[in-house]
């Protein structure tokens, strides 16, 4: 007795080795690169939708960004080079964390601190301070420097009479910001936390003695203070210190800002509506040879801010959105207003033939 089959009966061994053959040969095109490819043809239709398609697309980012910059809170607090006191912030609004605390500088003394003689990378990782007696620290690198005509002539020395080592060595180090901020609430200071200002790898890179008591350690032994500062390194937590750390990182304009702090969620989870006194102790007793105060003037300010999920205000890119929107949303109009035009004169034509 034979068994017989529909001609549409078919077994699953043929289609796997259809596939498989579709697939080898899919992969074989790809490796050729002989795929089949389409070009498009750009009409009237085309240009348009996809000009209302960018239109509405800038415009709804623009719009995103609008929302995002209602939800920053700034306020941000103006003092001169010479002021030092208190300072009254009044606070419309409760402010929720995260809350961000600011310090800009405007007009700075311009110094290119991506160059090598901004600081002493040897001081800073290892320790060694007799690395940075080189010449592109020559004005920094200790107490009076004296330049030493025994020594090779292409490579001069300038700390031999047993002069006492800057710590930290170099250019931007000695007009680092060391001004104070303190912010209080009906006397109540609101306390606030250096953890989340750099990064804990970074800060775990630079240079920590062994000793409990910094100031102790050979490395510091030997060493001052910069001219300005009220406190030596070793007394501020060596050159792991956090406001160091963030003020050497490489700045390319005379106005910017830097984190300063950050407000502990742990003890507040905002800033609550009032009057709050922000203390500042100004200082500004700079290297003369560096940035003398008397002739340079910079202004400063202290921020806080609480940002958005975009970060700060970004005006300039909603505006910019919104600009580029209305644009392509007036060309979309104009060329649905000719494709119109030319339908009009199509008809016109075709009734003109008829007669």
């Amino acid at each position: 007795m034979g068994v017989t089959f529909h001609e549409s009966v078919r077994f699953n061994g043929d289609d796997m080795a259809s596939n498989s053959g579709a697939w080898q040969n899919f992969v074989a095109n790809l490796k050729q690169q002989r795929l089949k490819g389409q070009l498009p043809v750009v009409t009237r239709r085309y240009a348009v939708s996809i000009t209302i398609f960018f239109a509405l697309l800038f415009l709804g980012i623009s719009q995103l960004i609008a929302a995002a910059n209602k939800q920053v809170i700034l306020i941000r607090v103006k003092y001169d080079e010479e002021f030092s006191g208190f300072i009254d912030v009044n606070v419309t609004g409760f402010i929720p964390a995260p809350v961000y605390f600011y310090y800009e500088l405007q007009n700075t003394f311009r110094m290119h601190r991506s160059l090598s003689q901004a600081y002493c990378t040897e001081q800073l990782l290892v320790g060694n301070n007799a690395a940075c007696d080189k010449f592109k620290n020559r004005r920094y690198s200790c107490e009076n420097p004296k330049q030493d005509s025994s020594g090779i002539p292409l490579l001069p020395l300038f700390c031999t009479e047993k002069q006492k080592y800057y710590a930290p060595v170099g250019a931007a180090a000695s007009i680092m910001f060391t001004d104070y901020f303190s912010l209080t609430l009906n006397n109540t200071p609101i306390a606030w936390t250096e953890d989340g200002v750099i990064d804990d790898k970074l800060r775990e890179a630079f240079f920590q003695p062994r000793e409990k008591n910094l100031c102790d350690a050979v490395e510091f032994r030997n060493t001052v203070k910069p001219i300005g500062w009220k406190h030596h390194v070793c007394e501020m937590g060596g050159y792991r210190n956090i406001s160091l750390i963030k003020w050497l990182e490489s700045t390319t304009n005379k106005n910017f800002k830097k984190l300063y702090r950050i407000l502990d969620t742990k003890k507040h989870n905002g800033l609550k509506e009032g009057i709050y006194r922000l203390q500042v102790d100004n200082v500004c007793q700079y290297n003369p040879s560096v940035m003398n105060c008397t002739k340079h003037k910079m202004t400063k300010y202290f921020w806080i801010l609480h940002p958005s999920w975009l970060g700060t205000k970004q005006k300039f890119l909603e505006e910019t959105y919104l600009l580029v929107g209305l644009g392509l949303l007036a060309l979309s109009c104009c060329l649905v207003g000719f494709q119109i035009f030319l339908m009009d004169r199509r008809i016109t034509f075709d009734s003109d033939d008829m007669f």
